[in-house]
């Protein structure tokens, strides 16, 4: 272990490795903890009650100590969305049908996967943030480079259960079920407990495979 002496540079005296190691752990567990109880928070009582004060309350730490890890409370909100995107990636990991099965029942476990994944309480909160932060002229462009992310992350997922389909197909497929499950997230994350109805999956089922044949034609 290297020991602490002076930096022959500045003149200043160096923390050692171990000790520069521990705080960089100290501060990855503090921002950890901060997205935590800001995402419970605004699950429970919605984004425009997640106060910069109530984070902090929960959190027991100062609302200056939050600051230093996020700048202010849409800091905090953009770093939420950048988790989202890490989550999503490994979630979808799982979501996909065998391709031995027949094309109709790919898709219907994609769209039922995709919307176990876009209706969850992680999702809704992160939709509510989008829409928070979508408001604001000095967050668009952050906003729409998670939302570009997400949907790239969602047609890969769509293009491995339907490799047959091209590249056009599987875009236009993927975009049209995701436009349809997105409307019904946000229903569900404005009016509370929803469930994906059968007959809205059929529709939406077969709006797909119709999508795909025009596509073919």
């Amino acid at each position: 272990m290297r020991a602490a002496g002076p930096d022959l540079t500045t003149g200043r005296a160096t923390r050692p490795v171990s000790e520069r190691r521990n705080a960089t752990e100290k501060r990855a567990r503090t921002r950890r903890r901060v997205i935590r109880e800001a995402r419970a928070c605004i699950a429970e009582k919605g984004v425009s009650e997640a106060t910069a004060a109530e984070i902090a309350r929960r959190c027991d730490l100062s609302w200056g100590v939050i600051q230093y890890h996020f700048g202010d409370r849409f800091g905090l909100f953009l770093a939420l969305l950048e988790e989202g995107v890490e989550l999503l990636s490994r979630a979808l990991e799982d979501v996909g049908a065998s391709q031995g099965m027949p094309l109709e029942k790919r898709v219907r476990q994609l769209v039922n996967d995709v919307w176990k994944l876009m209706s969850n309480q992680h999702s809704l909160v992160l939709l509510e943030v989008e829409l928070q932060l979508g408001r604001d002229r000095d967050h668009q462009s952050r906003v729409r480079r998670y939302v570009r992310d997400t949907r790239r992350q969602m047609a890969a997922a769509w293009r491995k259960a339907l490799p047959e389909c091209s590249e056009a197909e599987v875009a236009a497929a993927a975009g049209l079920a995701m436009s349809a499950l997105r409307g019904l997230a946000l229903e569900k994350a404005l009016e509370g407990r929803r469930t994906l109805r059968q007959t809205e999956c059929d529709t939406i089922v077969l709006a797909v495979l119709g999508c795909l044949n025009d596509q073919k034609a």
